[in-house]
């Protein structure tokens, strides 16, 4: 079995921002184990299926491929990232993520 996920390195970062596997199946019509294959890199995304990855979750299909690293999509990565941890802390942590997020904003705009 090859691994071709290197071809979109983005790929999973972009859906976990948006859904789970599978909420992106049920708005795809397509089974949960297919977009895993995807994700895994058992299988080749078609680009069909990396275009609706685009369109459900509001970025391009460059972003995706990685192709946009100069562009206003290059830090994209590091938000996704920021929210994908901000979705797996509980909420007494989330909490305490938004008061220090607000509290070096506030000290940002001091300087």
């Amino acid at each position: 079995m090859q691994n071709h996920l290197y071809l979109y390195p983005n790929l999973i970062a972009v859906r976990r921002s948006v859904c789970t596997q599978k909420e992106l199946a049920e708005r795809l019509g397509i089974s949960q184990q297919e977009i895993s294959r995807y994700e895994r890199g058992e299988v080749k995304a078609p680009i069909n299926y990396i275009c609706d990855v685009a369109d459900v979750c509001g970025v391009s299909v460059d972003h995706i491929l990685g192709r946009e690293s100069g562009s206003k999509y290059g830090t994209l990565q590091n938000e996704l990232e920021i929210m994908d941890i901000y979705m797996h802390l509980n909420r007494e942590n989330r909490i305490r993520l938004r008061e220090r997020a607000l509290t070096l904003f506030e000290l940002q705009k001091e300087e």
